[in-house]
Parts: structure tokens; sequence; C-alpha cells
């Protein structure tokens, strides 16, 4: 970095460099695919599974209901101008009853976000500090190395065991922890293996949390995308002592990722986030809450859709479009 030189306080030529936090922050996910130009091969049908957006290539749609939604919130004329930064209050009641499953959820326990990755963006900002350290699946999703380079958080990987369904290596991940550790991620189902941490797993994973004294953040953005005979279990319908920070949206089992609203959901215990509450609220007064049009939407519908029937009706519709024979 180059210095600044003056001359009796004032510049004597220009001087302009990026931020450390920008420099070192790189999403190596993104990176790849934006810029992968791939010819298919001429003599096979091309199968596009694409990059955790199910729309790209036409497979999977979101269902009417979903889309009539919109088109009603934005007929309305009514939604067209900023909400609360936490989020409009009838789409956080609308999300509170459709995470009942992960216990007793209030309106105020629901921060509406820019997306999953925004909500993961905000948990980190405010619950860790610079120094310290989170502890992340791998394999796992890239966008906790890409918030945590930029606020100088050093991230330590914990194994996942492919011979037991890819649950944690417990052994290992509590190994990791020390006094400098902030949190603890278990992403369920997995990104990217796919797998559900049975209900015996995640309370050991809770043991630990518990006996170390770490809040979880639980990335729960594919709940209920499982296979049939899989149950999916939340991190904090089973936490009674350690704090949850849950993160969840509508792009994954709405079929919806461009629309960008995901949620927090704040599950306090024993009182541990009084702080962290006050300070998630700043945060939302950085970017002024999210899409209005899409709130609505979410309030309109999201309580009364059929939503796991939905994405097993659009799964079928793929496989019978490619069938399990053309994948070779």
């Amino acid at each position: 970095m180059s210095n600044v030189h003056r001359t009796g306080g004032v510049r004597t030529h220009w001087n302009i460099y990026p931020t450390k936090f920008a420099m070192k922050t790189c999403n190596p996910l993104r990176t790849i695919t934006e810029s992968m130009n791939l010819v298919p091969n001429p003599k096979k049908k091309l199968i596009p599974l694409s990059i955790g957006d199910p729309t790209v290539f036409g497979n999977l749609q979101a269902c009417p209901e979903i889309q009539d939604a919109i088109v009603e919130a934005a007929e309305s004329g009514l939604h067209n101008g900023y909400k609360p930064t936490l989020g409009w209050t009838e789409a956080r009641e609308a999300v509170a009853r459709y995470s009942a499953h992960q216990g007793d959820v209030k309106p105020e326990d629901v921060i509406l976000c820019n997306g999953c990755s925004s909500a993961v963006d905000m948990i980190i900002s405010v619950l860790v500090h610079p120094g310290q350290n989170i502890l992340c699946a791998r394999p796992g999703y890239s966008i906790y190395g890409t918030i945590s380079a930029g606020f100088d958080i050093e991230l330590r990987h914990y194994n996942l065991l492919a011979d037991r369904n890819w649950e944690i290596d417990l052994e290992h991940m509590e190994s990791l922890i020390d006094e400098k550790t902030a949190a603890l991620v278990i992403t369920n189902p997995s990104n990217p293996c796919g797998s559900v941490f049975s209900r015996s797993h995640i309370e050991k994973i809770i043991e630990i949390a518990e006996r170390h004294y770490l809040p979880i953040i639980a990335d729960e953005i594919y709940e209920n995308i499982v296979f049939p005979g899989v149950e999916y279990t939340s991190v904090a319908s089973l936490s009674k002592n350690v704090p949850v920070l849950s993160c969840g949206g509508l792009s994954k089992r709405f079929l919806v990722p461009g629309w960008r609203l995901g949620w927090i959901i704040v599950h306090d215990r024993q009182e541990q986030f009084s702080e962290i509450r006050k300070g998630l609220t700043n945060l939302t007064g950085r970017l002024l809450g999210c899409n209005s049009l899409i709130q609505a939407a979410l309030s309109l519908c999201v309580n009364c859709l059929p939503h796991l029937q939905l994405w097993e009706h659009s799964t079928s519709l793929l496989m019978q479009a490619h069938p399990l024979d053309d994948f070779d």
C-alpha cells in the first residue's frame, strides 16, 4: 500500500486503493461458475443441475399460487414503499407460523433479510469478533469463508464422515474448540452432501456446544428437502440451553432464489441473546430492509401452500424428463 504524499496537509497526487475488507473478500464458488464457458458433448443430452438454483434451465418452476401472490402484491399498489427494517409485521408473522416446527417462534424472533446469504452475513457480523474463529463443516458451503475473510475471522473446518452418511466427526470438531471459538455452524440438511442428521446426532452436537458454551448457527435453508423415509429435525427444536440463530429462506424449497428473501430466527435460551438481538436490529438499518413486494407475497401465500408436495411434484417432473438411466 503506497503512502499518501501531502504538502501542508493537501494531497499532491491520486492515491486511491481498495480496503483490506474488499480485497480479502472472495466467493470462490461464484468466481468459478460465473467464468466457465463449457461446451457440452454433442453426443449426449445435457442434464443441467446448475449451482444452487433450480430455475436456471427451466427444470423446476414455482407453483402458480406463489407467482399469483407476487402479481397480487404488485397490482394492489400498497407495497411500493419501505417496510420496517426488521421486516413487515405480517411477513414476520407468516415466517413464525411456517417455522413452528423449530419450537415456540414469535414474530419478534424473526428478522427478514436479503436472502439466506445476507442472514449468514448479519449473524457473523453480530456474533464473531475479529481474531475469533468459527467452526464449519468440510465439505461445506463457501459463503462462510467469503464472509469470514473480510472480517479477519478464522474459519476452522471439522470433518464430515463419508462412511457414516456424512455425519460430523464429533471428536475432531470438539478438538478445534478453544477460547477464541465464537460459534458452531451446523448445516442440516447438508450442502453439498445432501445428508440429513438424525435426531440423536443433533443431540450430541448440542451437548458439545453446551459443554463449551458455544452458540449455534443453524443453516437450514434446505429444510425438509429430503428423500422419502428421511426425517428432518431442526436444531432449535432440540436445544434447551444452547442459544441458536437459525437461517432460512424462500430460495430452495419455494424455488424462487432470485426473490432474495431470507430470515434469521432468534432462538434465545436463558436470555443469552438479549444484546445480540439489539445488534441484529442495528444491522438491519444498514440496508433498510428487504424487498417489499416479496414480503407482501410471502404474507399472502406462505402458510397455505403444500410446500413439500410442490417440491416433490417438481422433482418428479424433472426425473420424468431425465430418467436415472440418463445419469451416466
